[in-house]
Protein backbone atom coordinates (compact mmCIF):
# COMPACT_ATOMS: atom_id res chain seq x y z
CA UNK A 1 0.00 0.00 0.00
CA UNK A 2 2.80 2.43 0.90
CA UNK A 3 5.61 0.82 -1.09
CA UNK A 4 5.96 3.96 -3.23
CA UNK A 5 6.72 6.07 -0.14
CA UNK A 6 8.87 3.92 2.16
CA UNK A 7 12.49 3.06 1.32
CA UNK A 8 13.98 0.48 3.75
CA UNK A 9 17.68 1.04 4.47
CA UNK A 10 18.23 -2.10 6.55
CA UNK A 11 16.41 -4.65 8.68
CA UNK A 12 17.92 -3.47 11.98
CA UNK A 13 17.09 -4.56 15.51
CA UNK A 14 13.47 -5.62 15.87
CA UNK A 15 13.35 -4.45 19.51
CA UNK A 16 14.30 -0.83 18.87
CA UNK A 17 11.83 1.80 17.69
CA UNK A 18 12.45 2.29 13.95
CA UNK A 19 13.66 5.63 12.64
CA UNK A 20 11.76 7.16 9.70
CA UNK A 21 13.73 9.77 7.74
CA UNK A 22 11.70 12.30 5.77
CA UNK A 23 12.88 13.64 2.41
CA UNK A 24 13.93 17.24 1.87
CA UNK A 25 12.40 19.43 -0.87
CA UNK A 26 14.20 17.34 -3.50
CA UNK A 27 11.93 14.42 -2.65
CA UNK A 28 14.81 11.96 -2.24
CA UNK A 29 15.34 9.88 0.89
CA UNK A 30 18.83 8.75 -0.10
CA UNK A 31 20.43 11.72 1.68
CA UNK A 32 20.12 9.62 4.84
CA UNK A 33 21.86 6.48 3.62
CA UNK A 34 25.32 7.52 4.99
CA UNK A 35 23.77 7.94 8.45
CA UNK A 36 22.48 4.38 8.77
CA UNK A 37 25.76 2.78 9.82
CA UNK A 38 26.07 5.10 12.82
CA UNK A 39 22.74 4.15 14.36
CA UNK A 40 23.64 0.94 16.15
CA UNK A 41 21.74 -1.50 13.97
CA UNK A 42 18.43 0.31 14.38
CA UNK A 43 15.90 -0.19 11.58
CA UNK A 44 15.95 2.91 9.36
CA UNK A 45 13.33 3.68 6.71
CA UNK A 46 13.43 6.57 4.27
CA UNK A 47 10.30 8.41 3.17
CA UNK A 48 10.39 9.45 -0.49
CA UNK A 49 8.07 12.01 -2.09
CA UNK A 50 5.47 10.90 -4.63
CA UNK A 51 6.79 11.65 -8.11
CA UNK A 52 10.49 11.54 -7.27
CA UNK A 53 10.93 8.06 -8.72
CA UNK A 54 7.28 7.05 -8.99
CA UNK A 55 3.97 8.14 -10.47
CA UNK A 56 2.01 11.10 -9.17
CA UNK A 57 3.13 14.32 -7.49
CA UNK A 58 3.12 15.51 -3.88
CA UNK A 59 0.36 17.87 -2.75
CA UNK A 60 1.38 21.50 -2.31
CA UNK A 61 0.08 21.27 1.27
CA UNK A 62 2.45 20.12 3.99
CA UNK A 63 -0.33 19.03 6.32
CA UNK A 64 -1.80 16.77 3.67
CA UNK A 65 1.66 15.35 2.97
CA UNK A 66 2.24 14.75 6.71
CA UNK A 67 -1.15 13.02 7.01
CA UNK A 68 -0.28 10.59 4.24
CA UNK A 69 3.18 9.85 5.61
CA UNK A 70 1.91 9.42 9.17
CA UNK A 71 -0.59 6.80 8.03
CA UNK A 72 2.16 4.98 6.15
CA UNK A 73 4.43 5.01 9.20
CA UNK A 74 1.65 3.95 11.58
CA UNK A 75 0.86 0.94 9.40
CA UNK A 76 4.54 0.07 8.97
CA UNK A 77 5.38 0.17 12.69
CA UNK A 78 2.21 -1.62 13.74
CA UNK A 79 1.02 1.51 15.55
CA UNK A 80 3.58 0.99 18.32
CA UNK A 81 6.59 3.33 18.34
CA UNK A 82 8.28 5.41 15.66
CA UNK A 83 11.10 7.94 15.81
CA UNK A 84 11.31 10.63 13.13
CA UNK A 85 14.15 12.54 11.50
CA UNK A 86 14.07 15.20 8.82
CA UNK A 87 16.68 17.42 7.22
CA UNK A 88 15.81 20.80 5.70
CA UNK A 89 12.14 20.73 4.64
CA UNK A 90 12.01 17.21 6.06
CA UNK A 91 12.33 18.67 9.55
CA UNK A 92 9.03 20.53 9.19
CA UNK A 93 7.33 17.47 7.75
CA UNK A 94 8.66 15.28 10.57
CA UNK A 95 7.35 17.76 13.15
CA UNK A 96 3.90 17.80 11.52
CA UNK A 97 3.93 13.99 11.29
CA UNK A 98 4.67 13.66 15.01
CA UNK A 99 1.40 15.39 15.87
CA UNK A 100 -0.51 13.11 13.50
CA UNK A 101 1.14 9.94 14.75
CA UNK A 102 0.18 10.83 18.31
CA UNK A 103 -3.42 11.22 17.12
CA UNK A 104 -3.18 7.71 15.65
CA UNK A 105 -2.01 6.30 19.00
CA UNK A 106 1.65 5.87 17.98
CA UNK A 107 4.31 6.71 20.59
CA UNK A 108 6.98 9.05 19.17
CA UNK A 109 10.00 8.87 21.51
CA UNK A 110 12.02 11.43 19.53
CA UNK A 111 11.81 13.85 16.60
CA UNK A 112 15.17 14.92 15.13
CA UNK A 113 15.18 18.14 13.09
CA UNK A 114 18.41 18.56 11.13
CA UNK A 115 19.42 22.03 9.93
CA UNK A 116 15.85 23.09 9.19
CA UNK A 117 14.82 26.74 9.28
CA UNK A 118 11.39 27.14 10.82
CA UNK A 119 8.98 28.90 8.48
CA UNK A 120 5.70 30.50 9.47
CA UNK A 121 3.20 30.77 6.59
CA UNK A 122 5.04 33.14 4.27
CA UNK A 123 4.88 33.91 0.52
CA UNK A 124 6.24 31.31 -1.87
CA UNK A 125 9.58 32.41 -3.40
CA UNK A 126 9.62 33.46 -7.08
CA UNK A 127 10.25 30.76 -9.68
CA UNK A 128 13.84 31.91 -10.33
CA UNK A 129 14.74 31.40 -6.69
CA UNK A 130 13.06 27.97 -6.63
CA UNK A 131 14.82 26.95 -9.84
CA UNK A 132 18.17 28.12 -8.47
CA UNK A 133 17.66 26.19 -5.24
CA UNK A 134 16.66 23.09 -7.20
CA UNK A 135 19.79 23.26 -9.35
CA UNK A 136 22.06 23.94 -6.36
CA UNK A 137 20.58 20.90 -4.66
CA UNK A 138 21.29 18.76 -7.74
CA UNK A 139 24.87 19.97 -8.06
CA UNK A 140 25.71 19.70 -4.36
CA UNK A 141 24.28 16.20 -4.00
CA UNK A 142 26.45 15.24 -6.97
CA UNK A 143 29.55 16.42 -5.11
CA UNK A 144 30.04 19.70 -6.98
CA UNK A 145 31.84 22.58 -5.29
CA UNK A 146 30.84 26.27 -5.28
CA UNK A 147 27.45 25.15 -6.53
CA UNK A 148 25.49 28.35 -6.02
CA UNK A 149 27.92 30.60 -7.89
CA UNK A 150 27.98 28.26 -10.89
CA UNK A 151 24.21 27.87 -11.00
CA UNK A 152 23.55 31.62 -10.71
CA UNK A 153 26.02 32.33 -13.52
CA UNK A 154 24.49 29.67 -15.78
CA UNK A 155 20.94 30.88 -15.20
CA UNK A 156 21.64 34.54 -16.00
CA UNK A 157 20.69 33.80 -19.59
CA UNK A 158 17.33 32.30 -18.53
CA UNK A 159 14.30 34.61 -18.54
CA UNK A 160 11.70 34.15 -15.82
CA UNK A 161 9.07 34.39 -18.58
CA UNK A 162 10.57 31.42 -20.44
CA UNK A 163 9.63 27.78 -19.81
CA UNK A 164 11.66 26.19 -17.05
CA UNK A 165 12.70 23.48 -19.51
CA UNK A 166 14.93 26.04 -21.27
CA UNK A 167 17.07 26.19 -18.13
CA UNK A 168 18.17 22.57 -18.51
CA UNK A 169 20.23 23.35 -21.61
CA UNK A 170 21.97 26.26 -19.87
CA UNK A 171 22.83 24.09 -16.88
CA UNK A 172 24.06 21.25 -19.11
CA UNK A 173 26.34 23.57 -21.08
CA UNK A 174 27.86 24.64 -17.77
CA UNK A 175 28.32 20.96 -16.85
CA UNK A 176 26.07 21.35 -13.80
CA UNK A 177 23.49 18.62 -14.43
CA UNK A 178 24.24 14.91 -14.00
CA UNK A 179 24.33 13.21 -17.41
CA UNK A 180 21.94 10.45 -16.37
CA UNK A 181 19.07 12.91 -15.82
CA UNK A 182 17.12 13.43 -19.05
CA UNK A 183 14.79 16.38 -19.67
CA UNK A 184 11.67 14.44 -18.63
CA UNK A 185 13.21 13.38 -15.31
CA UNK A 186 14.46 16.90 -14.63
CA UNK A 187 11.03 18.36 -15.34
CA UNK A 188 9.29 15.87 -13.04
CA UNK A 189 11.77 16.33 -10.21
CA UNK A 190 11.61 20.10 -10.51
CA UNK A 191 7.83 19.94 -10.18
CA UNK A 192 8.23 17.78 -7.06
CA UNK A 193 10.71 20.32 -5.68
CA UNK A 194 8.49 23.29 -6.56
CA UNK A 195 5.43 21.77 -4.88
CA UNK A 196 7.43 20.89 -1.79
CA UNK A 197 8.81 24.43 -1.50
CA UNK A 198 5.30 25.83 -1.88
CA UNK A 199 4.00 23.44 0.79
CA UNK A 200 6.78 24.40 3.20
CA UNK A 201 6.25 28.13 2.84
CA UNK A 202 2.50 27.79 3.39
CA UNK A 203 2.97 25.82 6.61
CA UNK A 204 2.95 27.22 10.14
CA UNK A 205 4.05 24.61 12.73
CA UNK A 206 1.39 23.70 15.26
CA UNK A 207 2.45 25.05 18.68
CA UNK A 208 2.65 23.09 21.92
CA UNK A 209 4.32 19.83 20.90
CA UNK A 210 4.98 18.11 24.26
CA UNK A 211 7.53 15.37 23.54
CA UNK A 212 11.33 15.35 22.98
CA UNK A 213 12.76 17.15 19.95
CA UNK A 214 16.45 17.21 19.06
CA UNK A 215 17.46 20.12 16.81
CA UNK A 216 20.81 19.65 15.04
CA UNK A 217 22.25 22.76 13.36
CA UNK A 218 25.28 23.04 11.11
CA UNK A 219 27.85 25.37 12.65
CA UNK A 220 28.19 27.28 9.37
CA UNK A 221 24.50 27.37 8.44
CA UNK A 222 22.46 30.59 8.58
CA UNK A 223 19.98 31.02 11.42
CA UNK A 224 16.47 32.33 10.93
CA UNK A 225 14.50 34.53 13.35
CA UNK A 226 12.23 31.67 14.48
CA UNK A 227 13.21 28.77 16.76
CA UNK A 228 11.73 25.30 17.16
CA UNK A 229 11.69 25.96 20.89
CA UNK A 230 8.99 28.54 20.16
CA UNK A 231 6.55 25.75 19.24
CA UNK A 232 7.82 22.69 21.15
CA UNK A 233 8.23 22.33 24.91
CA UNK A 234 11.13 19.87 25.16
CA UNK A 235 13.71 21.00 22.60
CA UNK A 236 17.44 20.34 22.89
CA UNK A 237 19.71 22.02 20.33
CA UNK A 238 23.20 20.85 19.33
CA UNK A 239 25.59 21.87 16.56
CA UNK A 240 27.80 19.80 14.26
CA UNK A 241 30.61 20.86 11.90
CA UNK A 242 29.67 22.08 8.43
CA UNK A 243 26.93 23.91 6.61
CA UNK A 244 23.56 22.81 5.22
CA UNK A 245 25.13 20.38 2.75
CA UNK A 246 28.61 19.64 4.08
CA UNK A 247 27.31 18.35 7.42
CA UNK A 248 26.47 15.15 5.51
CA UNK A 249 30.18 14.50 4.91
CA UNK A 250 33.32 13.96 6.95
CA UNK A 251 33.40 15.43 10.45
CA UNK A 252 29.85 16.72 10.15
CA UNK A 253 28.42 13.29 9.35
CA UNK A 254 30.44 11.64 12.12
CA UNK A 255 29.20 14.16 14.69
CA UNK A 256 25.64 13.95 13.39
CA UNK A 257 25.66 10.16 13.69
CA UNK A 258 26.97 10.33 17.25
CA UNK A 259 24.46 12.98 18.36
CA UNK A 260 21.48 11.22 16.80
CA UNK A 261 22.45 7.77 18.12
CA UNK A 262 22.92 9.10 21.65
CA UNK A 263 19.59 10.93 21.58
CA UNK A 264 17.74 7.91 20.18
CA UNK A 265 19.22 5.62 22.81
CA UNK A 266 18.27 8.02 25.61
CA UNK A 267 14.75 8.71 24.33
CA UNK A 268 13.91 5.07 23.65
CA UNK A 269 15.24 3.96 27.05
CA UNK A 270 12.89 6.37 28.86
CA UNK A 271 9.51 5.01 29.98
CA UNK A 272 6.88 5.49 27.26
CA UNK A 273 4.59 8.40 28.03
CA UNK A 274 0.86 8.16 27.56
CA UNK A 275 -0.21 9.58 24.20
CA UNK A 276 -2.84 12.28 24.68
CA UNK A 277 -4.51 13.66 21.60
Amino acid sequence: MHSDLLVPFGAGDGDAAPLYCVHSASGSAYTYLPLVGALGGRRVVGIEAPGYDSDGLPPADLRELADRYARAVADDCGRRQACLLGWSMGGSVAYAMAWRLRALGVVVPLVVIVDALMHHAEPTPPVREILTRFAVDLVTEGGGGRAEEGVVAALRAWSSDAPVTEAWGLLRRADLVPEELDAETLARRFEVFRRNVEALHRYAPEPGYPDPVLVVDGEDSPRGPLRWADVAARVRTVTVPGDHFSLWRGAGLAALGTRVEEALREACAAPAREVRT
